[in-house]
């Protein structure tokens, strides 16, 4: 494709800038750009698959009894406005409305066989292994409801155990500041190959602040530790090893918050951000990224959902390249690794995940999947009705592994199942499966992150590569000190503008 080289407000060509990949991160990232006061940038956006992939697990679902379409939102991103709060000040810029969903969380023990079986809407209260219901906050349950005086003293008892473990680990999360703790680590292939190191101040693992407030391990393991998992889309094991005040901030900043979606869908959000950028490549793969003097050279290929096409076009054309001023890299640092090899020995440190998620349907439901022929959907958005919805914490004890997955309840007896287990057995009904990756946490990868976003002398004296340099960036949920979540996206995207010199609306 030619290039387009537009004018500035002061009659300068435009510089023109690549943006790899179209979740939250890389669409805020463009939005900002091509938004600028000055009219400075020319914005091609690059994704592999044949929509964006913001809104690219979601899908539309049609009642055939009713006629009625509704848009399942994969995953469904919830927020609130304590932790997520420069999330919700570009929905509050850009108009996006909120909806307050309640949830009812059933905590269950799981067995192998029962990987492959849903409960229906009306047992999953009662589902074989269950062992406690959380549908109102602890001190109101204690207080004013008259059902749980009536319970067994064994059901009060756990309760009262569980608000005293509950109230311990908050204010623990309040009171108790993570330690920083001396680390050596090595961050690339020379360094350890020479015996060098760096040693550098860490902060503790989750599972070593655990052990030093003194939590139970009863309570972390049965209830604590399943939710956490599933926010990060882990194991058990993998979020101990996650930075402490990862979890320590999140539990402040959510503390006593409302839980949101963006009523419509996600879809609204990706439609919103996207408007006005007309150059986009879809079904577009980027192989390579490499710094030339003329600029940043973009190696990419033509991609086909017809894999015997894809084939025979792979064959018959060799790889497009294209120069650009900068490089926006809005994908999983494993991918980011794999095409600027500048990145990989930061970036190879940083661990990652598949993840499926599942949509199943009850047996002669009349639910179907519509087809969408665009990356603009139909239908009215799920998890927007006002009724508390169920949502159960399945674990698995196992000597190989402890893991939980979800069974998020929806409308008409639709049921989607998140597990981070990338090969999870098929369920009955199944209508809709998507994989996609997540990013994980470790101290290690912290202290990576922090090097490539803020550098230090030590690392520049490395040769380490840095956000910024070479005229590319990476952005994405895992670009900040935090947890691998939206608020990630979004604050990654603002720092790009910022180095740009673009402002951020929302932030006047």
């Amino acid at each position: 494709m030619p290039s387009r080289q537009g004018k500035a407000a002061d009659g300068e060509r435009k510089t023109r800038v690549a943006i790899i990949g179209t979740g939250l991160a890389g669409l805020t990232t463009a939005y900002l750009l091509h938004r600028d006061s000055q009219k400075r940038y020319d914005v091609t956006l690059f994704e592999q698959a044949p929509k964006f992939s913001l809104d690219a697990a979601s899908i539309t679902i049609k009642n055939t009894k009713t006629g009625t379409a509704e848009r399942i939102d994969i995953p469904p991103r919830s927020f609130c406005r304590g932790y997520y709060a420069n999330l919700c000040r570009m929905y509050d810029h850009l108009g996006v409305p909120f909806q307050h969903i309640q949830l009812i969380w059933v905590f269950a023990r799981i067995s192998a066989a029962a990987q492959t079986q849903v409960p229906s809407p009306e047992d999953v209260q009662t589902m074989p292994g269950s062992y406690f219901i959380y549908g109102k906050r602890l001190h109101e349950m204690l207080l004013i409801s008259p059902h749980f005086w009536r319970g067994s003293v064994q059901t009060i008892l756990q309760t009262l155990y569980l608000a005293i473990c509950h109230i311990w680990f908050f204010a623990a999360c309040f009171l108790f500041a993570p330690r920083m703790i001396k680390a050596e680590t090595y961050l690339d292939v020379k360094s350890a190959a020479k015996g060098k190191s760096s040693s550098a101040s860490s902060c503790e693992s989750f599972r070593q602040y655990l052990d030093r407030i003194r939590l139970p391990q009863t309570y972390a393991l049965y209830y604590l530790l399943p939710v956490l998992s599933i926010i990060c889309s882990c194991s058990h094991a993998e979020m101990l090893d996650f930075p402490a005040s990862d979890v320590t901030e999140f539990v402040k900043g959510s503390f006593l918050r409302k839980t949101y979606v963006a009523r419509g869908g996600i879809n609204r959000v990706q439609a919103t951000l996207a408007a006005g950028i007309e150059d986009v490549r879809l079904e577009t793969r980027v192989t390579k990224v490499d710094r030339v003097d003329e600029g940043v050279l973009i190696r990419s290929q033509s991609v086909n959902g017809d894999a015997a096409a894809a084939a025979a076009a792979a064959a018959a054309a060799a790889s497009s390249e294209e120069v650009f001023d900068r490089v926006v890299l809005a994908v999983s640092p494993n991918v980011a690794a794999a095409i600027f090899n500048p990145s990989k020995p930061l970036l190879s440190v940083i661990p990652t995940v598949p993840v499926t998620s599942t949509v199943v349907a009850p047996l002669a439901s009349g639910l179907s999947v519509v087809p969408e022929k665009t990356h603009v959907p139909s239908g009215e958005c799920s998890y927007r009705r006002g009724d508390a919805q169920v949502m159960a914490f399945r674990t698995t004890f196992s000597e190989s592994v402890v893991q939980t997955e979800t069974l998020h309840y929806l409308s008409d007896g639709l049921v989607v199942r998140t597990s981070p287990v990338g090969d999870a057995p098929e369920l009955k009904g199944t209508l809709d499966t998507a994989r996609f990756t997540r990013t994980l946490r470790t101290t290690e990868s912290r202290s990576a992150v922090q090097k490539l976003l803020a550098p230090t002398k030590d690392s520049d004296g490395e040769g380490l590569w840095t956000n910024g340099k070479d005229d590319v960036w990476v952005v994405g949920s895992w670009c900040w000190d935090g947890m691998v979540l939206l608020e990630g996206c979004v604050v990654s995207a603002m720092r790009v503008a910022r180095d740009l010199g673009v402002e951020v609306p929302w932030e006047r």
